[in-house]
């Protein structure tokens, strides 16, 4: 499903990712039906016998109606009401359109483009036909994506920033140099200059970020030549948000040794947070002590590391299900063997994160688990955590009560006027 990984995230979930519980079964019918179309045409151009006149009528119109002409208008007004409507539009449609994207030449898709521009729409709704086929032609021709939209790179009011950004990411992974020269170029042409009061361009550090990417694996040397060049403070950014995605393992010591050779050393610990949290929300918790050894982590990245990876991993459950004593308690399993100062304050912080705003758990249930773990850990670590999140400042009431219960004066009486 790699093209639909270059949809911007509103587009895919309406094309690809909003049909969830019909999904699979979807997926297989359409496949069945691609196999058998596959076969009647094989069997029509050997000339091979034993299929009916029937069959090969339905054969031949669903053939024609393949290449009938697509009608943009007609599609634009699907995806709009299928937006309104949730996101709930019909995923065979959907699929049999994005396959057809996917079969289009790179000159179908540039005709297509250049219908669109010329038809009477309004702008969402070009936006979103544009986003669509701009991800199949990037996957054909990258730089040809680059070029013919660069006037739009700094269009931050829509998708196509983003969209660029993943062509630039994918010429780069065809050929390195000739994405770093043409960056450089549009970039001593002044389509990177910034727009802002503070002077940063984040279209700049947007496209760094894509580049970094593949050249952290391919060209370590000439990622930090490309990093070093950047102002200091927008080195982070470009390391924290833009790049680290889908790193592979043996790249994670290049990695963090750009982080340590470019980003402030107040700052360095934070960055690696940010690819453990990546890379636990993807492989889980072994895959981050694994990274930690290979990286050769300090005590003080592994803290940071450990605090940032467990915390993520909790919140990400919490959006997807009520978080339980099982999730909790493999995380501070983990969080101890890794880093057992941390285990009170992280603990404090998911609970905290557990049963904040629209959260499945409720304030009280995360009051007893927080009463519970800290009476074990002999200290006031999950106490004072967890009466430091929204959740406490949402349940005043409840929090002062249990604020009560930690056994440091000070931190008592500070969390008890926090809460006031």
């Amino acid at each position: 499903m790699k093209p639909i990984l270059l949809l911007p995230p509103v587009v895919a979930l309406v094309i690809a990712g909003t049909w969830l519980a019909s999904q699979h079964q979807a997926i297989s019918t359409l496949e069945q039906e691609t196999a058998a179309l596959q076969k009647a045409i094989a069997a029509q151009l050997s000339g091979g016998g034993g299929e009916s006149s029937r069959s090969k009528q339905e054969s031949a119109a669903k053939l024609a109606k393949e290449k009938q002409p697509l009608d943009w208008k007609k599609i634009a007004a699907q995806l709009t009401e299928s937006m309104q409507s949730g996101g709930m539009g019909d995923m065979r449609e959907n699929m049999r359109l994005q396959q057809r994207l996917q079969a289009m030449s790179k000159e179908e898709l540039v005709t297509a483009l250049d219908e669109i521009a010329a038809l009477d729409l309004s702008k969402e709704s070009r936006a979103m036909l544009e986003q669509m086929l701009i991800g199949p032609l990037a996957g054909k021709d990258p730089e040809l994506v680059l070029t013919k939209f660069v006037d739009r790179i700094q269009d931050t009011n829509g998708m196509m920033s983003w969209q660029l950004v993943q062509a630039m990411q994918e010429l780069a992974k065809k050929d390195p140099a000739k994405a770093a020269a043409w960056f450089d170029q549009q970039i001593a042409a002044g389509k990177f200059d910034s727009k802002s009061l503070d002077g940063n361009s984040r279209s700049r550090v947007q496209f760094e970020g894509s580049l970094l990417n593949v050249l952290i694996g391919s060209d370590p040397d000439a990622a930090g030549h490309r990093l070093a060049a950047l102002p200091s403070d927008q080195r982070k950014e470009v390391l924290t948000q833009y790049s680290g995605h889908d790193l592979k393992e043996a790249d994670q010591p290049a990695f963090a040794k750009l982080v340590r050779d470019q980003v402030p050393e107040n700052d360095q610990a934070n960055a690696l947070g940010h690819l453990a949290s990546r890379v636990v929300s993807k492989d889980g918790y072994p895959k981050v002590s694994e990274m930690l050894d290979r990286i050769q982590a300090t005590p003080a990245e592994r803290t940071a590391c450990v605090e940032e990876a467990a915390t993520s991993k909790i919140q990400t459950i919490s959006y997807r299900k009520k978080v339980t004593r099982e999730d909790l308690d493999a995380m501070r399993e983990w969080v101890t063997a890794q880093s057992p100062q941390s285990t009170g304050k992280v603990t404090g912080e998911a609970l905290g994160n557990a049963s904040n705003g629209n959260k499945k758990m409720d304030f009280s249930e995360a009051s007893a688990l927080a009463m519970e773990y800290n009476s074990a850990a002999g200290n006031d670590d999950v106490l004072t955590n967890f009466l430091g999140t929204d959740a406490a400042s949402e349940n005043k009431e409840q929090a002062r009560v249990l604020a009560q219960n930690i056994s440091d004066e000070k931190s008592r009486t500070d969390i008890l006027k926090r809460l006031e």
